[in-house]
């Protein structure tokens, strides 16, 4: 189901806010058959719905079910993870930043 990380980024999009193929496509720089196939997935699963929200062209956007909205446990405990296990180098530096997973999620809900 999410056993691949293609699913876990869609998901984590989805909790930022991103909700459109165009836009995971851009934040992901993902191939389009590759995406449509992570996002039907997906919906198989019972993670998020697709809602038509235009008619002419038909386009959709992937929504998140209950079942999706608690995926955000998941990526809460693997953000704290990695927290505690990947140093942290400063500004402009690789690592991870150090801050909770709720302020990480806050934050990226923010940009968007």
């Amino acid at each position: 189901m999410v056993g691949e990380w293609w699913s876990i980024l869609i998901l984590r999009d989805c909790l930022r806010g991103l909700s459109r193929f165009d836009q995971f496509q851009k934040n992901l720089a993902i191939s389009p058959n590759m995406l449509a196939r992570r996002l039907q997935t997906l919906i198989d699963a019972g993670l998020l719905e697709r809602r038509q929200y235009r008619e002419h062209p038909p386009r959709y956007e992937y929504i998140l079910t209950d079942r999706g909205r608690d995926f955000h446990i998941v990526i809460a405990a693997m953000y704290d993870w990695g927290n505690r296990n990947l140093p942290y180098t400063g500004a402009g530096q690789s690592g991870v930043q150090h801050v909770t997973a709720q302020e990480y999620l806050e934050a990226k809900n923010k940009e968007t």
